[in-house]
């Protein structure tokens, strides 16, 4: 049996600052693109807590959210570019649509 060693012993890596702050960053807004749809107030308020702890900014934040929002509608146009038929095509790009308007949402959302 071996001896557990400390965090990162065993060939893994601990994030350094900068990585976790990233990783924060990344998680902030996924979390708050998730939310916003549903619930706009209560992603608006996800996205004043760490910016109120000086952690992240309000605007950092929020480009995070349309990146994550922007991708997940990104692999729909690309299908469309791919498919078959023009009918396939039109159903990929309405399938984008929600995903992209909701990036447009939060690159003009006043939060603050």
């Amino acid at each position: 049996m071996e001896k557990a060693g400390p965090p990162g012993a065993h060939g893994v890596p601990l994030p350094m600052v900068e990585q976790a702050a990233v990783m924060d960053l990344v998680s902030a807004g996924t979390e708050v693109a998730a939310q916003w749809r549903a619930d706009p107030q209560a992603a608006a308020a996800l996205v004043r807590e760490p910016a109120a702890g000086g952690e992240l900014s309000v605007d950092e934040i929020l480009d995070e959210a349309v990146d994550a929002a922007v991708l997940t509608g990104l692999p729909a146009l690309y299908e469309a570019r791919t498919a078959p038929d023009p009918s396939a095509a039109a159903e990929f790009c309405l399938d984008a649509v929600p995903r992209i308007a909701l990036a447009a949402a939060l690159a003009s959302a006043g939060v603050g």
